[in-house]
């Protein structure tokens, strides 16, 4: 088994998805190293779960934040990466959520139907992963939920300013929860559209 690392700058500084393909191959390991980098970006991990799933290789990010951590394992459910700490960060719980990241940068998160009363959603991991990622734009995919409550909407601001103004917007919100966001006045705040 051959073990290579390259620096995630430079995979930032070129085109990761084919630097990635040159490189993996199912007896390679491929070393991301992340020192210092609080947020991965959401096009190198989407180019690195392509890259791995592409090749039968084996990808590991050395050097990540606690937050980014919990991104991988939201964004890579399956653990088709790796992190170089024996034990994963906290657990993200179950999630009513699905993530998907695009190659272009962007994440769409699909709410599934019943999030508002899910029990883990009040925990700081179902929110803080988004911290781990730095995403060129993020849609929340709202087609299965009917009405919102609070944890939904406390979510949804935690989400929102995780990823940064003006990144994030809401996609197929139903009339009762978009009224419901003009009644508390969020829908200055949450883009709907």
């Amino acid at each position: 088994m051959t073990l290579t690392t390259i620096p995630l700058a430079e995979l930032l500084s070129g085109d990761c998805r084919a630097r990635l393909a040159q490189v993996m191959s199912p007896r390679v390991t491929v070393v991301v190293s992340c020192e210092e980098t609080t947020r991965l970006p959401v096009a190198v991990v989407a180019a690195a779960l392509e890259a791995t799933t592409a090749s039968g290789g084996f990808l590991r990010f050395e050097g990540v934040s606690v937050v980014a951590r919990l991104a991988l394992q939201v964004a890579d459910p399956d653990h088709l990466l790796a992190v170089s700490e024996v034990v994963r960060a906290a657990h993200v719980g179950d999630r009513p959520f699905q993530v998907r990241l695009g190659l272009d940068g962007g994440m769409h998160v699909l709410l599934l139907k019943g999030i508002g009363q899910h029990p883990h959603m009040n925990e700081a991991a179902a929110y803080e992963w988004v911290r781990g990622l730095d995403a060129t734009a993020v849609v929340v995919d709202m087609a299965h939920i009917e009405h919102l409550n609070s944890l939904l909407v406390a979510w949804l601001l935690q989400i929102n300013q995780g990823v940064g103004a003006g990144r994030c917007r809401l996609l197929h919100v139903g009339r009762q929860a978009e009224a419901q966001l003009s009644q508390l006045r969020l829908n200055h705040l949450l883009s709907i559209g």
